[in-house]
């Protein structure tokens, strides 16, 4: 994937040394090619060079020293307070490099305030786990770190009524953000204009698991009084900014209608259970209270509910996927007679696409083995696949 071209200029030599250092090693190195200039004049000399330029960040008073800009030049003003850019779209010099980061992707993508809709190509997996236990949260945060490292532009969004997900994206002594996930669904609500300079101020990055976040989680209350018609709105809201590949919604398990609206919105919806004949069952008989209650919706996303066996609770560590592999393998032959022995003539045996290995009682989820982050890694292409090919497989 060919790299987009931003060049920076600012007198101060330090800053621009800082902002490289850091740009090459963050997913945004792996996007864009940084190009430095401290003066008007080598400002000026650059330009009149013809080299692509995708996005030029600048100082104003660079920017008036390097007379006339390209008339297809995209240019942003960098300054220390707002309303210094003469008419220019601004962004703040001195703020916390991530946030920079993100607020120069959000305006390559265009204005932020005009969302376009989901077909803009941003893919959305969903992640459920009807019983709970079974390395929902685990799995969500390794397909989003994982892509982030394929370079995808990620979101990790946490929809559970106890999200304690902060934890495993935050560095260890890192202060909690004030405003979050809540604020943007209050905007949402409210009908604000400026969905998409919400975002950008509310969002987060993660260096642990490499994927974008929103800080601070609704409550219970707030979750459990979402509706299908809010789900809908956040999802439409995060897939049209045009800042995101991919958008990985670790779901609840309540089954309600904003879980079944994120289902809707979503790829695939990877749908966990344990490796037992319990768990199994359970799985298959929310399966069936979802068709029961939500018949049109569950009916549309049917031929994307891609099931996925986890061997969370497993006393076996692999350290290989053969090892993992011949288990499953074996797991499941065991099981099979006491599955079809659960099953009535009305029920359907749950058709696993995927089996995840022993990831253990994780206390940072960075800390998977091998063998579980290699399986991820095979899920999630072989769902990128299904999905750009317009179907799971």
């Amino acid at each position: 994937m060919a790299r987009l071209e931003l060049v920076v200029a600012a007198r101060e030599g330090e800053y621009v040394r800082r902002l490289s250092e850091y740009v090459r090693e963050s997913p945004f190195g792996q996007r864009w090619r940084i190009t430095s200039c401290t003066s008007g004049d080598s400002l000026r000399q650059y330009l009149k060079g013809g080299y692509p330029v995708h996005l030029l960040l600048a100082q104003p008073v660079l920017l008036m020293e390097a007379g006339e800009l390209p008339s297809d030049m995209t240019a942003i003003a960098l300054v220390r307070r707002k309303g210094e850019g003469d008419g220019l779209p601004e962004l703040l010099q001195y703020q916390p490099l991530p946030e920079l980061l993100a607020c120069i992707e959000a305006l390559h993508a265009g204005k932020p305030d005009r969302l376009r809709l989901h077909d803009s190509g941003t893919a959305i997996l969903a992640v459920y786990d009807p019983v709970g236990g079974a390395g929902k949260t685990t799995c969500s945060l390794w397909l989003a770190r994982l892509a982030g490292e394929r370079g995808k532009r990620t979101l990790y969004l946490n929809l559970e009524r106890y999200n304690t997900s902060e934890l495993q994206l935050q560095e260890r002594d890192a202060s909690s953000q004030e405003e979050g996930l809540e604020a943007l669904l209050y905007a949402l609500k409210a009908g604000k204009p400026d969905l998409g300079e919400q975002i950008v101020r509310l969002r987060r990055y993660s260096r642990i698991m490499k994927t974008d976040y929103f800080g601070e989680a609704p409550g219970p209350e707030e979750r459990t009084a979402m509706t299908g018609e809010d789900a809908d709105l956040l999802l439409q809201a995060l897939a049209g900014c045009g800042m995101y590949d991919l958008i990985i919604a670790d779901l609840d398990s309540l089954l309600d209608e904003a879980t079944v609206a994120v289902w809707s919105r979503s790829d695939a919806v990877c749908w966990l259970s344990e490796a037992s004949p319990s768990s199994m069952k359970k799985s298959r008989l929310a399966l069936k209270e979802a068709k029961r209650r939500y018949p049109k919706a569950v009916e549309a996303v049917k031929g994307r509910i891609v099931h996925v066996r986890s061997h969370c609770r497993q006393s076996e560590v692999f350290q290989t996927v053969g090892e993992w592999r011949s288990v499953s393998e074996s797991v499941l032959h065991r099981t099979k007679e006491a599955q079809d022995q659960d099953l009535t003539h009305n029920e359907e045996p749950l058709s696993y696409a995927f089996h995840l290995p022993h990831a253990g009682a994780l206390i940072q989820a960075s800390d998977a083995p091998t063998a579980y982050i290699r399986a991820i890694g095979d899920m999630l292409e072989r769902l990128e696949k299904g999905i750009s090919s317009g179907g799971q497989g």
